[in-house]
């Protein structure tokens, strides 16, 4: 009996030895194979980040998928690919290691050290400034200077030197814009019968910036959009398109020869019209954003902004060459423009108009309930310093060339 008990415990004991043994076996596997994954993991993010550090770098140069051959080790792979979308520069770069993948993506764009708040052409005509007008950063204005006025029972009422910053003279041409940029623009604005690819009504249509960008054409016939578009997706239109203010859209480009934004709106987008552009009352368009009107020669182009509307990015209205009757962007009462005002003609604006950034133009125009001023600057604010320093400038405005700024994208799941 002695023996038998003696052999059933060496049994139980070596059970139990056993299971201590293959278990801290198991552990040491488990560790050493948990390491190994942060290894890799950290190691892939390096270079995810070296990879972004090159593709955002200031010239690098337009790819798609380009292979970093010089810094793999065997067996990984990392891609870099950069491209335009429309005012910015989309950068993307994915690395692979054994089963492991890390993607990074970003909106591009520029930093620039010039503190210009207002540019106006020297057409021979003096400023003049009523009311609580601020302009605060580096001015460039006429040869024949600026001045106090009185307008509408109102004196002026801001700081006693009117500019608090710089005053410089202005050219009779507007600075110049960043001619491969403005270039691509026209190009991307041309109609395109190519693209055949109709949009599905009444969908949500979603596309990656790591994907091939997704081209849509709006159904012969139909002018209002009806659905939700999200990502790396342009919209293309022959006809007038009317966003209205229950679609969502983010991050996407909308081509038409007119656009026309209904009241109470809001998303992020870039808008690109050929003849007109059209935002109405409470209009949001968040950062970053665009509402563009691009030209062409001979061309009759307008631009008109609704009362309490937000633009978080580029207002543009271009015109490739100066016309006898220049074109008009008018703008209600109450707007926020906060980036880049670039008017390539008349400034209409009304009470309480706010730039926060640079703006720029021909003249201004201003009209009260009894009269119009040209020239006259009533109650609108200018304030460079109000402008984030990590704010996304677009590539339009000629930039430090040395410098940008980027802005993470969401990751949107692929599909409709």
């Amino acid at each position: 009996m002695l023996k038998a008990a003696a052999l059933y415990l060496v049994l139980v004991i070596s059970l139990i030895v056993t299971i201590l043994l293959g278990s801290l076996i198991y552990l040491a596997f488990f560790y050493r194979d948990l390491d190994a994954r942060f290894t890799r993991k950290e190691k892939i993010r390096q270079q995810v980040e070296a990879g972004f550090s090159l593709v955002s770098s200031r010239n690098f140069p337009y790819v798609q998928d380009s292979t970093l051959t010089n810094v793999l080790q065997a067996g990984d792979s990392v891609y870099i690919s950069r491209y335009r979308w429309g005012l910015y520069d989309i950068a993307i770069v994915r690395a692979h290691m054994q089963q492991d993948s890390l993607l990074k993506n970003a909106l591009l764009g520029a930093v620039t050290a010039d503190t210009t708040a207002l540019y106006i052409t020297d057409e021979d005509r003096p400023v003049s400034v009523s009311g609580e007008t601020v302009i605060k950063g580096v001015a460039f204005l006429p040869k024949s200077g600026i001045r106090p006025s009185y307008v509408d029972g109102e004196y002026f009422k801001g700081n006693e030197k009117i500019i608090e910053g710089k005053s410089k003279d202005s050219d009779r041409q507007m600075q110049a814009l960043n001619s491969d940029r403005l270039n691509y623009l026209q190009a991307l604005i041309k109609r395109d019968s190519t693209i055949q690819t109709i949009l599905p009504t009444g969908s949500t249509a979603k596309n990656p910036f790591h994907h091939k960008t997704a081209k849509y054409r709006l159904i012969a016939g139909a002018s209002q959009l009806s659905d939700s578009l999200l990502g790396n997706i342009q919209l293309v239109s022959d006809t007038t398109i009317t966003i209205p203010a229950g679609v969502i859209l983010q991050d996407v480009i909308v081509i038409a020869p007119c656009i026309r934004i209904e009241k109470g709106f809001s998303g992020s987008a870039q808008f690109f019209a050929r003849d007109s552009l059209i935002l109405e009352d409470d209009v949001i368009l968040d950062y970053p954003s665009t509402a563009a009107v691009i030209g062409e020669d001979g061309s009759k182009i307008s631009m008109r902004i609704g009362n309490n509307c937000k633009v978080l990015g580029t207002v543009l209205l271009y015109e490739p060459k100066r016309s006898d009757m220049p074109a008009a962007a008018s703008f209600g009462k109450d707007c926020l423009i906060q980036g880049d005002l670039i008017v390539y003609g008349l400034l209409d604006y009304s009470k309480g108009m706010q730039v926060y950034g640079r703006t720029a133009c021909y003249r201004f125009l201003y009209k009260s309930p009894s009269s119009m001023y040209e020239n006259f600057l009533v109650n609108i604010k200018f304030d460079q310093g109000k402008l984030s320093p990590h704010f996304l400038r677009s590539f339009l405005v000629l930039s430090d060339p040395k410098k940008l700024i980027n802005k993470p994208l969401k990751w949107y799941a692929y599909g409709g």
